[in-house]
C-alpha cells in the first residue's frame, strides 16, 4: 500500500504542476508627462487683476486686517493695503502686453522691475534678472534667479490652482556679505496675485470670511 500511496501522490503533484501557469506580468504603462501650460498673451492669465478687496497682511508674524484697492496709471499698477485709513504697504507692479513685472514694495524699488511673467509664458521656465534694489538714493546691485511652477494652495475661500513664481534675490552689501531674500508670487489665472510672500517680513493673503 505504501508504494501505491506515493505513486498516487506523485501523480497528483505532477498534474498540479503541469496545470500551473505563472501569472503573466503586464507591461508597465508609463503616464505621459503633463504638457506645460502656455499663456501666449496677458489676457489669458490677467496677472494684474484685483484678486479680492479684503486681505490679511502679516508683518513680522503679526496679522493685520486690511482693505485692498487697485490703482492703474498707464503701465503702472499699485495695490494699496489700508488699515484704519492708514496705508501700511503699497505693492508696485508694471503690466503691459510684453510682461508683468514687480517694481517694489512701498518705498523699496527694483530697477528695472523684476519680470514675473513674460509673454508667451510657459509654466516651468526659468530666467534671470539683474539690476539695483534699494530705498531712494540708497541703492545696491542685485541679481535674482527666477523659476515658475504649478502649485495648488488652500486659501480662504477655497482651493486655488496657481502659477507660483519664485525669485531668489541676492543684494550686494558692503564687506562682501550679500543679503538674500526669497520673493514668492502665487498668481491665479484670470484673478491675479492671490498671495505673495517676501521672506519672513511680509505676507499678503485673503482674509478669512467672518474675521474682523
Amino acid at each position: 500500500m505504501r508504494p501505491y500511496y506515493f505513486v498516487v501522490i506523485g501523480t497528483v503533484v505532477g498534474v498540479l504542476i503541469g496545470c500551473y501557469r505563472p501569472p503573466v506580468s503586464k507591461p508597465l504603462v508609463q503616464e505621459k508627462p503633463k504638457a506645460a501650460k502656455v499663456y501666449a498673451t496677458s489676457d489669458l492669465i490677467v496677472p494684474d487683476g484685483l484678486p479680492y478687496s479684503t486681505a490679511r497682511l502679516i508683518l513680522a508674524g503679526k496679522s493685520l486686517p486690511v482693505e485692498m484697492s487697485r490703482v492703474k496709471k498707464g503701465d503702472s499698477v499699485d495695490f494699496n493695503l489700508v488699515c484704519k485709513k492708514e496705508v501700511l504697504e503699497v505693492e508696485h507692479f508694471q503690466s503691459d502686453d510684453k510682461s508683468f513685472r514687480f517694481a517694489g514694495l512701498s518705498d523699496e524699488a527694483f530697477v528695472p522691475p523684476i519680470p514675473l511673467v513674460r509673454y508667451p509664458f510657459t509654466v516651468g521656465e526659468t530666467w534671470d534678472w539683474a539690476g539695483t534694489a534699494g530705498l531712494g538714493p540708497n541703492t545696491k546691485q542685485a541679481t535674482a534667479g527666477l523659476l515658475s511652477s504649478e502649485e495648488t494652495i488652500n486659501l480662504s475661500g477655497g482651493v486655488n490652482e496657481c502659477v507660483l513664481v519664485t525669485a531668489n534675490l541676492v543684494v550686494e552689501t558692503p564687506g562682501g556679505t550679500n543679503s538674500k531674500r526669497t520673493l514668492k508670487f502665487w498668481i491665479q489665472p484670470m484673478k491675479g496675485v492671490v498671495k505673495r510672500e517676501f521672506g519672513f517680513s511680509s505676507t499678503r493673503e485673503p482674509r478669512p470670511a467672518g474675521s474682523p
